[in-house]
């Protein structure tokens, strides 16, 4: 039997759709509730605004409050039902639209997400990580479903800091290295052999293109470079997650990302460029070979992402980094998903071995 594949309705990736959001709606509801950040209405608050009205549509905007907590999915599910809203439209590229699938799925509306950034695949995904008021990870909800339509405009994402690029970048990177190890060893049923692959794939196409697409993101160029790495990013790490669901699961690097959203020093790190120092953090614990280690810090430096513990606003020593060690070990960490024991003394050594490692690349000077 072939298990269930969850992947949204419908994925369209133009550029300029944008202005026909419109149209996409108008076959799901007449009252939409649009839920994005400040900054994202700034950028696409009034042509969204023409769009929905070309339509006809009588949309409610709603600003959303930084988190997606359960005090923030209370609140937009309360609104979905006091304004009889009948559909739902996330916008941005992570946590509003984590709390608009959560808040659609409470009242039982249709989704569409826009995204803005191709920093996660969240816009894809049946999955919405919860978090405190602050920003402490709680857990990851698992909706099973993903959005009905998924709207990506690529000219839009190449207009945003590049930095949410590169942190993609680093997420789709780590779901080959987690996907790999969580299925070694083990037999594979189709659609996980298929998730493997397109780990790989997505690998691939980082280490090819990324630098690439990075410089034409910051030249402003939405080159097909900057097309294929939303693609990757959005797309493939989403089918990913789709097919390969709990065998092809989050280990250490996500442990380490949800550990590190305890600290206030490192909240304000991007969850792939957290993710993307968890990689090397892992493959110190596999003990892989060097030389992949190398290869993959030099990459690291073409995308401009963090491969040193100063670079994720840390020390190498202090309480600080002693309550990373132990939020990241604890008894319910994704750690423990590696298939061999890992205490904190482990942990520790391992951060400490990347950060020297990280340095010593730096040190470089590529």
């Amino acid at each position: 039997m072939i298990d269930l594949f969850l992947a949204p309705g419908r994925y369209i990736q133009e550029k300029g759709i944008v202005t026909r959001v419109g149209e996409f709606v108008s076959s799901f509801g007449k009252k939409p509730l649009v839920l994005a950040d400040r900054v994202v209405y700034s950028e696409v608050g009034e042509v969204l605004s023409d769009s929905l009205g070309k339509e006809n549509l009588v949309p409610t905007f709603e600003q959303f409050q930084g988190e997606c907590s359960i005090k923030e999915i209370e609140r937009i599910t309360n609104l979905l039902k006091k304004n009889k809203i009948d559909v739902v439209i996330g916008c941005g590229g992570g946590k509003a639209i984590d709390t608009a699938k959560v808040a659609a799925y409470n009242a039982d509306l249709p989704l569409i997400t826009f995204l803005t950034s191709a920093a996660t695949c969240a816009g894809w995904s049946f999955i919405a990580p919860l978090y405190t008021e602050e920003g402490v990870y709680l857990k990851t909800l698992d909706l099973k479903r993903s959005p009905n339509l998924t709207l990506v405009d690529p000219e839009i994402i190449g207009r945003a800091p590049v930095r949410l690029l590169s942190a993609g970048m680093g997420d789709a990177l780590a779901k080959w290295y987690e996907a790999r190890v969580a299925t070694e060893g083990r037999k594979k049923d189709f659609t996980t052999q298929l998730a493997l692959d397109l780990a790989k794939k997505s690998h691939n196409l980082v280490k090819e293109i990324g630098p690439r697409a990075k410089r034409d993101v910051e030249r402003k160029n939405c080159s097909r470079e900057v097309e294929e790495i939303v693609e990757v990013n959005i797309l493939l790490t989403g089918l990913v997650s789709g097919l390969g669901k709990g065998r092809c699961r989050s280990l250490a690097a996500h442990a380490l990302n949800y550990g590190m959203t305890h600290l206030k020093e490192t909240r304000g790190v991007l969850h792939g460029e957290r993710v993307a120092f968890g990689v090397i953090m892992q493959l110190i614990l596999e003990g892989r070979d060097e030389n992949e280690i190398d290869r993959l810090l030099l990459l690291y430096s073409a995308l401009d992402l963090p491969s040193t513990l100063k670079g994720l606003g840390l020390s190498t020593n202090g309480k600080k980094l002693s309550r990373l060690v132990k939020e990241t070990s604890k008894k319910e960490s994704h750690i423990h998903n590696l298939p061999f024991p890992i205490s904190e003394s482990m942990v520790k050594e391992a951060l400490l071995k990347a950060d020297e490692w990280g340095r010593k690349i730096g040190n470089k000077g590529v």
